[in-house]
């Protein structure tokens, strides 16, 4: 099966990976994603607007009945099949959006910095909770925040949007990112 080129290959920019002295920033393209509506209760996926099971899939939860499945290890016929089968049958549909969404992921000191400067939301103090997700705006545009953890519990911000904005979405975070190292660096972690 030929992959398809990532957001930031079609829109013809040259580096998918950008890093400055507080932060790192790259475009995620090995993840499958899908969405599971649902009119019944599904009691084993976190039932809260912003809570996260951080298990591989993950299963954010968008509102009330509406789940965003994310898996690195399951392809997206999987990941679809594996949901289908978690849903009540009759009362829930799956849709594939591994191809309708992009992925940047975004780490370091000066990544809440840097989200704070393009959002509303206090993405500093939101790193004491745990695994969550947020919609909110950026630049204009939706954009769904899910932070939680990788490899050694590294914390990452990772940005989830729709791929036609990706270039305007990079070029707003790159030049935004001076600004975030310079708060970063003079503040820290302060909240």
């Amino acid at each position: 099966m030929k992959r398809m080129k990532s957001t930031l290959q079609q829109d013809a920019v040259a580096d998918r990976e950008f890093n400055s002295s507080t932060l790192q920033l790259e475009e995620v393209t090995a993840l499958s994603i899908a969405r599971l509506h649902s009119l019944r209760p599904q009691p084993e996926l976190p039932p809260e607007t912003g809570e996260c099971s951080s298990n591989d899939p993950a299963m954010l939860c968008l509102r009330p009945g509406e789940w965003l499945s994310i898996s690195e290890k399951l392809q997206p016929p999987e990941l679809a099949t594996a949901l289908k089968k978690m849903a009540v049958a009759g009362y829930a549909a799956v849709d594939d959006n591994t191809h309708g969404l992009a992925v940047f992921r975004l780490q370091g000191k000066g990544a809440p910095w840097l989200l704070n400067k393009l959002s509303g939301l206090d993405y500093l103090a939101g790193r004491s909770t745990g695994a969550h997700c947020a919609q909110t705006r950026m630049g204009h545009i939706t954009v769904l925040v899910y932070y939680h953890f990788i490899d050694q519990g590294a914390d990452v911000f990772d940005l989830i949007f729709d791929r036609s904005y990706a270039r305007y979405f990079w070029e707003l975070l790159t030049a935004s990112s001076a600004h975030a190292d310079d708060l970063a660096l003079a503040h820290g972690d302060a909240a």
